[in-house]
């Protein structure tokens, strides 16, 4: 039986790994952190039905993890509500590997494949995985598909620093070519 799918209000997101999965201790996931303002009535909605999910999924009495839920609040604004989603990766029978959740972009177009960065805004389409352990039970929502209605592309911050070098004189790629190493003799050219 399928999962039934989700979908979350447009949002900005932060850390999306969604593109290539991200690796962190060995293990490699597709992720993003869903960034909800506490004073949008549709973000207070959406949290208000995630906390139903889990209590229909596990009871309003069983003990949580501390980790059982994936929203908390921001830890550097109070007035926001960070929602992860994460789905992991795995191998597939043949060695190929499973692909991160599908992406389009706000007219419901392939995603050309660029990453996506920080402040971006989204609509994620998710699952509830459910999970019990010694210490509690919780959920994981899983990433199935992504709408990213206002893109930011991610920034390189090599690019950024790179733009504070001023021309000089010395090595060029382009004339990398007609570079000569005057410690090797023609005869040493030759092999």
């Amino acid at each position: 039986m399928a999962s039934e799918t989700f979908y979350s209000p447009k949002a900005p997101v932060r850390w999306a790994h969604l593109i290539n999965a991200d690796e962190y201790e060995g293990k490699y996931s597709y992720s993003c952190e869903l960034v909800l303002s506490n004073n949008d009535p549709s973000h207070k909605l959406f949290l208000d039905k995630l906390e139903a999910e889990f209590v229909a999924l596990h009871g309003a009495k069983k003990a949580r993890s501390s980790k059982g839920t994936p929203w908390k609040a921001d830890k550097d604004d109070a007035s926001k509500t960070v929602v992860r989603f994460k789905a992991n990766r795995f191998e597939n029978e043949d060695g190929t590997f499973s692909k991160g959740p599908r992406i389009v972009d706000a007219k419901k177009a392939p995603w050309d494949g660029s990453e996506i960065g920080n402040g971006s805004e989204l609509i994620i389409g998710f699952t509830c995985y459910p999970w019990s352990r010694s210490e509690g039970c919780g959920i994981t929502l899983q990433p199935k598909a992504c709408q990213v209605v206002n893109f930011v592309p991610r920034e390189d911050p090599g690019e950024q620093v790179a733009e504070g070098f001023e021309e000089q004189d010395g090595y060029s790629v382009a004339d990398a070519g007609s570079y000569v190493d005057e410690f090797v003799s023609d005869e040493e050219a030759l092999f």
